[in-house]
């Protein structure tokens, strides 16, 4: 009877091992640089350098503060008053993914005082980015993270990435995979990012893209037909997004009546409650300074909600005069360039260097009296 019971246990005890290292990270030194989780594990592991004996202020965001702020003037500016200003946006990255990586921040570098967080209008409406997002939050996550997880990230039945918010086998589930079909190409990437500039450099600067969408315009949907009918090189990735605007623009939301008559999706009420709850929690000794990042003339006209951007500000406003953030709205940054922002972008989510520039630095006096010289 013993003997059937331990045969029938071993599995199971093998499983929760596997369950225990796998949380413990012990897959990260073989994680896919560029995927999702890779890229959080090279970002950790720069966070951890020695190189980098202190940390003040640090940006959090998505990939539009990645390419739409120039985080090695940030980082200048930041030098010239004695401080360290670090850039840790990533690519997918969202509110739930903020939250960890500040959790990791306060149990890990507690000397941050503040920083960035840095998003788009359009990121005030959910909680989360989709199931895909906990590979990007798996490394920074520990255990006892798992139900402010759940409370933001839904388990469905059908999507195994979401199984990833109890599982952190299931986190690294297609990594493994991935590494068992081409073990050796796996091992030479990771051998040559070794060999790259040290892993704290990852933190002072970021991509760039001289490409422009002058070729399309900005201005409205049919930029889209457009490129459709083009033969450019970006078609593809283009179309792809404009494949994701035309399903936002067919399902717009009027947020105003909603607003006017409290009949707004009880979806979109808990995550403007799940927001305001995690901003105030924030451990940071200055508030942190929310920037609305910068969108083309096509998503206010013909994308985002009716009032989604008076939604936004509302969302937020409070936090304002309770004195829990700061904020900064540059949505409509570029909205009377006569171009109709087409010089400042190279998609329609991302600035190219001339619209990050022109961005940061009418930034730069502001972030440096809210954050720089607020000690």
């Amino acid at each position: 009877m013993l003997r059937k019971l331990l045969v029938l246990s071993a599995p199971i005890a093998l499983l929760l091992l596997l369950e225990a290292l796998f949380a413990a990270g012990v897959w990260e030194p073989l994680a896919q640089p560029e995927s999702h989780a890779g890229t959080s594990v090279r970002l950790k592991r720069a966070l951890g350098d020695p190189a980098l004996p202190r940390l003040d202020y640090v940006t959090l965001g998505s990939s539009r503060p990645e390419y739409g702020l120039d985080h090695a003037l940030l980082a200048a500016s930041a030098q010239e008053a004695g401080l360290v200003h670090a850039d840790l946006s990533m690519p997918g990255a969202h509110w739930t993914t903020i939250g960890i990586v500040a959790r990791w921040l306060e149990r890990h570098r507690p000397e941050v005082r503040g920083g960035i967080i840095a998003l788009s209008v359009q990121d005030l409406q959910y909680t989360n980015n989709g199931s895909y997002e906990l590979g990007i939050l798996q490394p920074f996550r520990r255990v006892d993270d798992t139900p402010w997880i759940a409370e933001r990230i839904p388990v469905k039945r059908n999507d195994l990435e979401s199984y990833a918010v109890w599982s952190a086998l299931f986190g690294w589930r297609d990594d493994i995979r991935e590494f068992v079909r081409a073990p050796r190409r796996r091992l030479a990437r990771l051998e040559w990012y070794a060999t790259q500039r040290p892993p704290h450099g990852m933190l002072f600067g970021g991509p760039t893209s001289t490409e422009n969408m002058c070729a399309f315009g900005l201005d409205s949907l049919d930029a889209c037909d457009r490129i459709d009918a083009s033969g450019d090189a970006r078609r593809d990735s283009l179309a792809r997004q404009c494949s994701e605007l035309r399903s936002l623009a067919a399902n717009r939301l009027d947020f105003r009546t909603g607003m006017a008559d409290g009949s707004l999706p009880v979806v979109m009420l808990r995550s403007r409650a799940l927001v305001r709850a995690q901003l105030r929690d924030m451990k940071w000794s200055t508030p942190p300074v929310v920037v609305l990042m910068p969108m083309p003339p096509i998503w206010q006209r013909d994308v985002l909600g009716r009032g989604q951007h008076q939604w936004a500000r509302a969302v937020l406003q409070p936090l304002v005069e309770e004195g829990s953030i700061q904020l900064v709205d540059a949505t409509d940054f570029f909205s009377r360039d006569t171009d109709g922002s087409c010089s400042a972008f190279f998609d329609f989510y991302h600035q190219n260097a001339a619209g990050r520039d022109r961005l940061t630095r009418w930034l730069l006096p502001q972030l440096k009296q809210m954050l720089y010289q607020a000690q």
